[in-house]
């Protein structure tokens, strides 16, 4: 999630739904705010205003972080969504809003078949 913590609240919402439909089948998610810790007192207001139960963070050293780059995730994008199986990265959506959320979730159930 880049940006304002707050505009992505819808978000993590529809990705903890997502999960939460589908823990039968194993699958488990976390959520990465691209930004430092001037980020924790959003997410926790995050957390707790939405009923948030899946893990939230941020980035230690910030967007500076040298690690991010592997991802290659955009740095203009409001938000990444990355699906993973193993170790490898399955599909990534760039810019999820309501409207394509449910492209997410048919990635999701595809991959769990």
């Amino acid at each position: 999630m880049n940006g304002d913590a707050s505009k992505a609240a819808g978000l993590v919402a529809n990705v903890q739904k997502a999960v939460e439909a589908r823990k039968d089948k194993g699958l488990k998610t976390f959520v990465v705010f691209m930004g430092g810790p001037e980020l924790k007192e959003p997410i926790e207001k995050i957390a707790q205003e939405k009923s948030i139960t899946i893990p939230m963070t941020f980035l230690p050293q910030g967007v500076s972080a040298r690690d991010i780059g592997a991802y290659k995730i955009s740095s203009t994008a409001k938000n990444t969504v990355l699906i993973w199986k193993g170790q490898n990265v399955r599909k990534n959506f760039v810019d999820v809003d309501d409207a394509s959320f449910p492209e997410v979730e048919k990635a999701l159930d595809e991959l769990l078949q």
